[in-house]
Protein backbone atom coordinates (compact mmCIF):
# COMPACT_ATOMS: atom_id res chain seq x y z
CA UNK A 1 0.00 0.00 0.00
CA UNK A 2 1.17 3.54 -0.48
CA UNK A 3 1.59 6.02 2.12
CA UNK A 4 -2.25 7.83 1.63
CA UNK A 5 -4.61 5.62 -0.19
CA UNK A 6 -8.05 5.49 -1.41
CA UNK A 7 -10.80 2.38 -1.61
CA UNK A 8 -13.89 1.20 -1.41
CA UNK A 9 -14.44 -0.90 1.05
CA UNK A 10 -16.96 -2.63 3.43
CA UNK A 11 -16.98 -2.28 7.20
CA UNK A 12 -16.87 -6.29 8.75
CA UNK A 13 -16.60 -5.21 12.50
CA UNK A 14 -15.24 -2.52 14.91
CA UNK A 15 -14.11 -2.91 18.52
CA UNK A 16 -13.49 0.04 21.07
CA UNK A 17 -10.20 1.43 21.57
CA UNK A 18 -11.23 4.52 24.17
CA UNK A 19 -13.97 6.57 24.49
CA UNK A 20 -13.37 8.73 21.56
CA UNK A 21 -11.57 5.98 19.37
CA UNK A 22 -12.76 2.50 17.09
CA UNK A 23 -10.85 0.30 15.28
CA UNK A 24 -12.36 -0.39 12.56
CA UNK A 25 -12.23 -3.96 9.60
CA UNK A 26 -12.42 -3.31 6.31
CA UNK A 27 -12.98 -5.37 3.82
CA UNK A 28 -11.98 -3.97 0.67
CA UNK A 29 -12.07 -4.01 -2.97
CA UNK A 30 -8.22 -2.99 -4.02
CA UNK A 31 -6.64 -4.44 -0.47
CA UNK A 32 -7.81 -7.22 0.99
CA UNK A 33 -8.59 -7.11 4.68
CA UNK A 34 -7.10 -4.69 6.75
CA UNK A 35 -7.95 -2.69 10.11
CA UNK A 36 -7.64 1.31 11.08
CA UNK A 37 -8.71 3.32 13.80
CA UNK A 38 -11.38 6.03 13.13
CA UNK A 39 -10.39 8.90 15.66
CA UNK A 40 -13.20 10.03 17.22
CA UNK A 41 -16.02 8.11 15.82
CA UNK A 42 -18.05 7.54 19.34
CA UNK A 43 -18.34 10.97 19.52
CA UNK A 44 -21.79 12.85 18.84
CA UNK A 45 -20.78 14.99 16.49
CA UNK A 46 -18.38 12.85 14.81
CA UNK A 47 -17.14 13.13 10.89
CA UNK A 48 -17.47 9.95 9.94
CA UNK A 49 -21.09 10.13 11.36
CA UNK A 50 -22.89 6.79 10.44
CA UNK A 51 -20.42 5.35 8.01
CA UNK A 52 -18.52 3.13 10.53
CA UNK A 53 -21.49 1.01 11.11
CA UNK A 54 -21.06 -2.58 10.77
CA UNK A 55 -22.43 -3.26 6.90
CA UNK A 56 -21.89 0.17 5.35
CA UNK A 57 -20.18 0.19 2.03
CA UNK A 58 -17.99 3.30 1.91
CA UNK A 59 -15.39 4.78 -0.28
CA UNK A 60 -12.33 5.63 1.55
CA UNK A 61 -9.15 7.87 2.51
CA UNK A 62 -6.51 6.20 4.79
CA UNK A 63 -3.06 7.16 5.61
CA UNK A 64 -0.84 4.49 6.72
CA UNK A 65 1.09 4.64 9.87
CA UNK A 66 3.89 2.56 11.29
CA UNK A 67 1.86 0.08 13.10
CA UNK A 68 -1.65 0.56 11.82
CA UNK A 69 -3.74 2.43 9.30
CA UNK A 70 -5.68 5.55 10.16
CA UNK A 71 -9.05 6.42 8.36
CA UNK A 72 -8.88 9.95 7.41
CA UNK A 73 -11.93 10.43 5.39
CA UNK A 74 -14.94 8.34 4.99
CA UNK A 75 -18.30 8.34 2.15
CA UNK A 76 -21.04 5.96 2.57
CA UNK A 77 -22.04 4.54 -0.88
CA UNK A 78 -24.87 2.07 0.81
CA UNK A 79 -25.62 1.55 4.12
CA UNK A 80 -27.37 -1.72 4.67
CA UNK A 81 -28.35 -1.13 8.57
CA UNK A 82 -30.19 2.32 7.20
CA UNK A 83 -31.93 0.60 4.67
CA UNK A 84 -32.93 -2.68 6.11
CA UNK A 85 -34.73 -2.57 9.31
CA UNK A 86 -35.76 -6.14 9.21
CA UNK A 87 -33.47 -7.77 12.21
CA UNK A 88 -33.06 -11.62 10.69
CA UNK A 89 -31.78 -10.49 7.70
CA UNK A 90 -29.48 -7.96 9.33
CA UNK A 91 -28.56 -10.91 11.24
CA UNK A 92 -28.00 -12.90 8.20
CA UNK A 93 -25.61 -10.23 6.91
CA UNK A 94 -23.50 -10.43 10.37
CA UNK A 95 -23.51 -13.88 9.98
CA UNK A 96 -21.92 -13.45 6.36
CA UNK A 97 -19.54 -10.54 7.62
CA UNK A 98 -18.09 -12.96 10.18
CA UNK A 99 -17.12 -15.51 7.86
CA UNK A 100 -15.58 -13.21 5.34
CA UNK A 101 -13.29 -11.73 8.36
CA UNK A 102 -12.81 -15.51 9.51
CA UNK A 103 -11.46 -16.98 6.10
CA UNK A 104 -9.44 -14.31 4.88
CA UNK A 105 -5.90 -12.71 5.72
CA UNK A 106 -4.73 -9.09 5.72
CA UNK A 107 -4.24 -7.47 2.51
CA UNK A 108 -4.89 -10.63 0.57
CA UNK A 109 -7.04 -8.98 -2.36
CA UNK A 110 -9.50 -11.15 -3.63
CA UNK A 111 -12.01 -9.29 -6.44
CA UNK A 112 -14.28 -11.89 -6.56
CA UNK A 113 -15.37 -12.36 -2.93
CA UNK A 114 -15.53 -8.48 -1.98
CA UNK A 115 -18.06 -8.09 -5.15
CA UNK A 116 -19.81 -10.75 -4.02
CA UNK A 117 -20.84 -9.90 -0.72
CA UNK A 118 -21.34 -6.43 -1.51
CA UNK A 119 -23.74 -8.01 -4.49
CA UNK A 120 -25.45 -10.26 -1.66
CA UNK A 121 -25.66 -6.96 0.92
CA UNK A 122 -27.19 -4.92 -1.91
CA UNK A 123 -30.01 -7.76 -2.71
CA UNK A 124 -30.39 -9.05 0.94
CA UNK A 125 -32.33 -5.85 1.82
CA UNK A 126 -36.04 -6.94 -0.06
CA UNK A 127 -34.93 -10.29 -0.96
CA UNK A 128 -38.30 -12.56 -0.39
CA UNK A 129 -36.70 -15.68 0.26
CA UNK A 130 -33.17 -14.56 2.17
CA UNK A 131 -32.55 -17.81 3.64
CA UNK A 132 -32.08 -19.61 0.04
CA UNK A 133 -29.55 -16.18 -0.97
CA UNK A 134 -27.60 -16.98 2.03
CA UNK A 135 -26.94 -20.21 1.40
CA UNK A 136 -25.93 -19.73 -2.22
CA UNK A 137 -23.72 -16.88 -0.80
CA UNK A 138 -21.65 -19.38 1.15
CA UNK A 139 -21.72 -22.43 -1.08
CA UNK A 140 -19.88 -19.79 -3.91
CA UNK A 141 -17.32 -18.93 -0.96
CA UNK A 142 -16.57 -22.24 -0.99
CA UNK A 143 -15.66 -22.08 -4.74
CA UNK A 144 -13.83 -18.81 -4.74
CA UNK A 145 -11.31 -20.18 -1.74
CA UNK A 146 -10.71 -23.74 -3.46
CA UNK A 147 -12.46 -25.72 -1.33
CA UNK A 148 -15.98 -26.53 -3.27
CA UNK A 149 -17.14 -29.46 -2.63
CA UNK A 150 -17.79 -32.05 -5.67
CA UNK A 151 -21.47 -32.27 -6.18
CA UNK A 152 -21.22 -33.92 -10.22
CA UNK A 153 -19.19 -37.34 -9.01
CA UNK A 154 -18.92 -39.67 -6.67
CA UNK A 155 -15.79 -38.99 -4.57
CA UNK A 156 -14.89 -42.42 -3.86
CA UNK A 157 -15.51 -44.20 -7.48
CA UNK A 158 -15.82 -40.84 -9.68
CA UNK A 159 -19.31 -42.26 -11.53
CA UNK A 160 -21.00 -38.84 -12.66
CA UNK A 161 -24.27 -38.08 -10.47
CA UNK A 162 -25.98 -37.28 -13.74
CA UNK A 163 -25.25 -41.59 -14.47
CA UNK A 164 -26.87 -43.05 -11.25
CA UNK A 165 -30.29 -41.20 -10.94
CA UNK A 166 -31.43 -42.47 -7.82
CA UNK A 167 -33.51 -40.69 -5.34
CA UNK A 168 -30.49 -40.02 -2.78
CA UNK A 169 -27.41 -40.04 -2.33
CA UNK A 170 -25.36 -38.85 1.44
CA UNK A 171 -23.28 -36.13 1.52
CA UNK A 172 -19.89 -36.71 2.74
CA UNK A 173 -18.55 -33.43 4.91
CA UNK A 174 -15.25 -34.72 5.28
CA UNK A 175 -14.43 -36.19 1.73
CA UNK A 176 -16.05 -32.54 0.54
CA UNK A 177 -18.74 -34.12 -1.60
CA UNK A 178 -21.37 -36.70 -2.83
CA UNK A 179 -21.37 -40.68 -2.39
CA UNK A 180 -23.20 -42.67 -5.05
CA UNK A 181 -25.42 -45.94 -3.62
CA UNK A 182 -22.49 -47.80 -4.25
CA UNK A 183 -19.85 -46.47 -2.46
CA UNK A 184 -22.51 -45.65 0.60
CA UNK A 185 -20.85 -48.60 2.57
CA UNK A 186 -18.06 -46.58 3.51
CA UNK A 187 -19.39 -44.59 6.78
CA UNK A 188 -18.35 -42.10 8.93
CA UNK A 189 -19.40 -39.24 11.49
CA UNK A 190 -20.05 -36.67 8.84
CA UNK A 191 -22.06 -37.87 6.66
CA UNK A 192 -25.85 -37.01 5.58
CA UNK A 193 -28.55 -38.16 3.50
CA UNK A 194 -29.51 -35.82 0.98
CA UNK A 195 -32.38 -36.52 -2.04
CA UNK A 196 -31.49 -36.03 -5.54
CA UNK A 197 -33.71 -32.99 -5.72
CA UNK A 198 -31.66 -31.39 -3.07
CA UNK A 199 -28.52 -32.14 -4.70
CA UNK A 200 -29.91 -30.55 -7.74
CA UNK A 201 -30.71 -27.70 -5.76
CA UNK A 202 -26.92 -27.49 -4.71
CA UNK A 203 -25.74 -27.16 -7.78
CA UNK A 204 -27.67 -24.20 -8.72
CA UNK A 205 -27.26 -22.44 -5.88
CA UNK A 206 -23.09 -23.28 -6.38
CA UNK A 207 -23.36 -22.01 -10.19
CA UNK A 208 -26.16 -19.74 -10.89
CA UNK A 209 -25.58 -16.06 -10.04
CA UNK A 210 -27.16 -14.23 -6.87
CA UNK A 211 -29.82 -12.10 -9.67
CA UNK A 212 -30.99 -15.26 -10.74
CA UNK A 213 -31.78 -17.33 -7.29
CA UNK A 214 -32.69 -13.82 -5.77
CA UNK A 215 -36.57 -14.19 -4.90
CA UNK A 216 -36.86 -18.07 -5.88
CA UNK A 217 -39.51 -20.10 -3.20
CA UNK A 218 -37.72 -23.04 -2.20
CA UNK A 219 -39.30 -25.14 0.47
CA UNK A 220 -38.17 -23.89 4.31
CA UNK A 221 -37.59 -27.29 5.54
CA UNK A 222 -35.55 -28.48 2.28
CA UNK A 223 -33.54 -25.18 3.18
CA UNK A 224 -33.25 -25.89 6.77
CA UNK A 225 -31.86 -29.33 5.83
CA UNK A 226 -29.48 -27.76 3.28
CA UNK A 227 -27.93 -24.92 5.89
CA UNK A 228 -27.15 -28.04 8.39
CA UNK A 229 -24.86 -29.47 5.51
CA UNK A 230 -23.56 -25.87 5.51
CA UNK A 231 -22.38 -25.51 8.94
CA UNK A 232 -21.41 -28.48 9.09
CA UNK A 233 -18.93 -27.67 6.10
CA UNK A 234 -17.48 -24.33 7.15
CA UNK A 235 -17.26 -26.40 10.72
CA UNK A 236 -14.70 -29.04 9.71
CA UNK A 237 -13.29 -27.90 6.91
CA UNK A 238 -12.57 -24.07 8.59
CA UNK A 239 -12.95 -24.75 11.56
CA UNK A 240 -15.46 -21.79 12.28
CA UNK A 241 -18.36 -21.73 14.87
CA UNK A 242 -20.51 -18.20 14.27
CA UNK A 243 -21.72 -16.86 17.15
CA UNK A 244 -23.89 -14.64 15.21
CA UNK A 245 -25.52 -18.64 14.15
CA UNK A 246 -26.74 -19.11 17.67
CA UNK A 247 -28.68 -15.63 17.29
CA UNK A 248 -30.34 -15.93 14.16
CA UNK A 249 -31.05 -20.13 14.80
CA UNK A 250 -32.84 -18.46 18.14
CA UNK A 251 -35.07 -15.85 16.01
CA UNK A 252 -35.92 -18.61 13.50
CA UNK A 253 -37.10 -21.00 16.43
CA UNK A 254 -39.06 -17.42 17.81
CA UNK A 255 -40.76 -17.10 13.80
CA UNK A 256 -42.16 -20.96 13.71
Amino acid sequence: MNRLFRTEGIVLKSIKLNEADKIITIFSNDYGKFQGIAKGVRKIKSKFGSSMENLTIVKLLIFKGRNINIISQSEIIYSFFSYCQDIFRYGLAINCAEIIDKLTIEEDVNYRLYNLFKKLLLLLQDEQNPLLLVESFKWKIFGILGYQPELKRCVYCHKPMADCKEKYYIFDIVKGGINCLNCQDRTGYYQIKITDYQLRLLQRMREADLEKIHNRKIDPGILSELGKITELYLSHHFEIENKSKLFLNRLQSLKN
